[in-house]
């Protein structure tokens, strides 16, 4: 069946960029998370996913070198054709038999359980994985690749179930549910057709990038957080633009958190037309840590995420399949090995996790600053503005939030243990640690959204400024913190 070409534009592999980000107010053009940007754009339906003819010649290359490997070394055992999967890999199978072998795979993995991941989720996995098989190494059939972009490129995708990856061989069980519609629809058409689709990490990587963009955000909420809880203790400037965060230049992420904070409460003043409550150099001495110490935590998140992005985009970028195949013209060699291990998303996982948690354990302390008055400097307690129209619920709110982000915060290594009848020994535990990490990021989002009104509200009393009708207890339910 003739196929149209397809063209992808290519996604550069970005060194990492040490160069402080711009205190611009948004962490979304940090300049060390260009490519994951690009990454995250593959959930959209547009612009349409398509391959260039270099990159499908590339891959019938590979897939034509296979077929006549097979052919001139009968006597070579090659893991998957030869060969059943895994832990059965004792078990001899005849390689003539190749389309029936690839459809039972396909069967026996399609059995994942749970909610469906989401479907841009499933959408960038599809397209990741295309890209993977595009570079030629694992002898995927081209029409194959054809349709499986096209599947990617529709508007109707597979609902592929939450639970069944390990992590140590891949997405296995995520990707037989997404890459089910092709094979169901034109069959196997070459002998890696299957093991060459789920034998991956794409379903993994497109769940940490669509994770990533939700922490960045919530560090940038918290950020502008915190900043208004500054303005409602009474600070000025110099906690996050004071010369001790110039002393250290090797921590200058910590400087560019700052200048960051320092941004939001400026654009804060600016739009209620208002100056900070105290002149600079009058703030209160030495305010507590959740406060004082905040460009430090933050910087250091900008930190984790950097690395997170890095391990993040090399593992949706790279190659991931057991065997890969190495050609030239129909020179081949094969490689038996384990490219697809995710520890780098296990990694990645633990770093999302931790700042999300650290962010949390931030607010949550401001907000304890903010409600009584000792702390806060004189504030009525509980911020109440009128008889009953208090945050006292809600400051509540935040402190069983953030033990739900405590009770998650496990890191991947605890996830682990042997599976697969012990030919998977060890498992990086990826796929439990990025959907625990999910699990939380409502929680997150909730804890955010609620010390980001408290914060503002509290910014207002010291600023002597009336409350709004969206700051009132009774318009709680429809506060947005991203209109603060």
């Amino acid at each position: 069946m003739n196929r149209p070409a397809h063209r992808i534009a290519p996604l550069p592999h970005d060194a990492r960029d040490d160069a402080p980000p711009e205190p611009n107010g948004s962490l979304g053009v940090h300049p060390g998370f260009a490519t994951i940007a690009r990454l995250h754009a593959l959930g959209e339906v547009a612009p349409a996913f398509v391959a260039s003819p270099e990159e499908l010649a590339r891959a019938q290359r590979s897939h034509a070198a296979l077929l006549d490997f097979l052919q001139r070394h009968p006597e070579r055992r090659v893991y998957g054709i030869h060969t059943y999967y895994g832990a059965d890999i004792a078990d001899p199978r005849d390689p003539s038999d190749w389309q029936r072998q690839q459809e039972e795979l396909l069967g026996y993995l399609h059995v994942g359980v749970g909610a469906p991941l989401p479907e841009r989720v499933v959408r960038r996995a599809l397209r990741l994985q295309a890209m993977k098989a595009l570079q030629g190494h694992s002898a995927i059939h081209p029409e194959t690749l054809g349709a499986l972009i096209e599947l990617s490129n529709g508007a109707v995708l597979p609902a592929v179930p939450r639970y069944g990856s390990l992590g140590a061989s891949g997405d296995l069980v995520p990707m037989a549910h997404a890459i089910a519609p092709v094979i169901r629809a034109f069959g196997a058409r070459a002998p890696r057709d299957v093991l060459g689709l789920v034998n991956t990490n794409a379903m993994m990587s497109a769940l940490a990038i669509e994770l990533f963009a939700k922490v960045l955000a919530l560090l940038d909420a918290v950020i502008r957080v915190t900043a208004l809880a500054s303005l409602a203790l009474g600070l000025d400037d110099e906690f996050c633009t004071g010369r001790t965060l110039a002393i250290n230049p090797a921590l200058h992420r910590n400087r560019a958190a700052g200048a960051m904070i320092a941004q939001a409460r400026a654009q804060f003043l600016a739009s209620n037309r208002a100056a900070p409550a105290r002149a600079p150099g009058e703030s209160p001495p030495q305010p507590r840590y959740s406060i004082r110490c905040a460009p430090q935590v933050f910087g250091n998140a900008l930190v984790q995420l950097e690395f997170a992005a890095e391990r993040i985009g090399a593992e949706a970028l790279s190659v991931a399949d057991n065997p890969v195949i190495d050609s030239d013209g129909l020179d081949i060699a094969i490689a038996h090995g384990g490219l697809f291990y995710t520890a780098g998303l296990a990694t990645a996982a633990d770093q999302l996790m931790d700042v999300a948690c650290k962010c949390a354990e931030v607010l949550n302390r401001q907000t304890f600053l903010l409600v009584d008055p000792e702390q806060s400097g004189g504030l009525p307690r509980n911020l109440e503005c009128a008889p009953g129209d208090h945050v006292k619920g809600i400051h509540q709110l935040v402190n069983a939030l953030e033990q739900t982000l405590r009770a998650g915060g496990v890191p991947a290594r605890n996830l682990t243990s042997p599976a697969e009848g012990y030919n998977q020994d060890i498992v990086p535990g990826s796929m439990a640690a990025l959907l625990n990490l999910a699990d939380r990021m409502e929680a997150a989002g909730a804890l955010a959204r609620g010390a980001g009104f408290i914060a503002e509200r509290a910014a207002l009393l010291r600023l002597a400024l009336p409350i709004p009708a969206a700051l009132t207890l009774a318009a709680w339910p429809a506060y947005n913190l991203a209109e603060a």
